[in-house]
């Protein structure tokens, strides 16, 4: 229940400051925060099902497929290139038949680890992509810049669940004390991740704020 509370925490924090400053987030930001209620909702239906005893693999797996999408199209917009939003779209397909693959040989009931890590191998080097052409060789300060936020947490979290989930099925069943601590290190980038996605809607808001402010003092 204690980790639920965090889970939710990080979440809800990242959920209440893009409200707070929702007509200030741009377009690709916005996919983000409704990826962030989508696993909110999941989250908190997820701990449900297995509460009462019903698995919630399938819940997860569906999960998997709106977070591809909604992260993919976010990173789509962050960049300006045709051929590189072409190469976006394509990978976004490609996880996607993966994933339906997966999905229909082993059954929605059964994790798809393998899909999640095509995903993340997915998502980690678009985010690489996006943050190398707006953030790390500008001028501005980039922990000032609302993009570096989402991009440094997108490709911590994906980065460093891949080795795990790669292995997951075989952990959890030949090395279950093991795969337990590990799911751990998972837990706490789970955690970490979506407060650093919240730390770009306030910046955004600032930013804002302080666009307004200067155009008053121009009028």
């Amino acid at each position: 229940m204690l980790i639920l509370f965090y889970f939710l925490l990080g979440k809800l924090f990242t959920i209440i400051v893009g409200f707070v400053f929702f007509k200030s987030i741009l377009r690709p930001y916005k996919f983000v925060l409704c990826l962030v209620i989508i696993a909110t909702i999941c989250e908190m239906y997820g701990y449900y099902l297995s509460h009462i005893h019903k698995p919630n693999f399938w819940l997860f797996n569906l999960y998997m497929l709106f977070e591809i999408w909604f992260m993919g199209i976010a990173a789509i917009y962050f960049v300006d290139k045709k051929n590189i939003k072409k190469l976006f779209l394509l990978l976004l397909v490609i996880s996607s038949i993966i994933w339906l693959s997966i999905v229909i040989s082993n059954s929605i009931s059964t994790f798809a680890n393998f899909a999640l890590v095509c995903n993340s191998v997915i998502l980690a080097v678009m985010y690489i992509i996006v943050l190398f052409k707006n953030s790390l060789f500008s001028k501005k300060n980039i922990l000032i810049q609302p993009i570096f936020w989402v991009s440094i947490s997108t490709i911590i979290y994906f980065s460093c669940i891949i080795p795990y989930m790669g292995l997951h099925n075989y952990l959890s069943d030949n090395m279950p004390a093991i795969a337990g601590q590990l799911m751990d290190i998972n837990d706490v980038l789970d955690i970490v991740r979506f407060p650093l996605i919240g730390i770009s809607f306030i910046l955004l808001g600032r930013k804002n704020k302080v666009v307004k402010h200067s155009l008053i003092h121009e009028l």
